[in-house]
């Protein structure tokens, strides 16, 4: 059994330090390492940038879950196509987030739902 909290924002740009507020809350109330905080603020705000350039749709759901000393945090939106990591070149000033989200989690996936999909990741917390 785990603890959830969701919530539920415009797909915009601004969407991520919402959010961030959301997980630092979540963390404290879930009593989770202050020293994994920053890690998982880095993996959700690379989720939700992905979600605003790459996804579809008004809005997207935020989903943060823990399970023993695991937090899923995953983001949905109405876009069908899955993450596509690649390796930018160095100059590149974009192109890194799933890098970023790959070296910082334990494991991450993409999983379909009805109306497009959820991106996930987990973290120690």
């Amino acid at each position: 059994m785990g603890s959830s909290s969701v919530a539920v924002v415009a797909r915009a740009p601004e969407a991520s330090a919402r959010l961030r507020s959301l997980l630092w809350t979540t963390f404290a109330c879930w009593s989770c390492d202050a020293d994994r905080l920053d890690d998982a603020a880095l993996v959700l705000s690379e989720l939700v940038g992905n979600a605003v350039r790459h996804g579809e749709g008004d809005t997207m759901r935020v989903r943060l879950h823990r399970n023993g000393d695991v937090m899923r945090i995953g983001v949905e939106d109405a876009s069908d196509k899955r993450p596509e990591p690649r390796e930018p070149s160095f100059e590149a000033e974009s192109g890194r987030g799933m890098l970023i989200i790959d070296a910082l989690s334990s494991r991450w996936g993409c999983d379909p739902v009805d109306v497009g999909k959820v991106v996930w990741a987990e973290v120690p917390c």
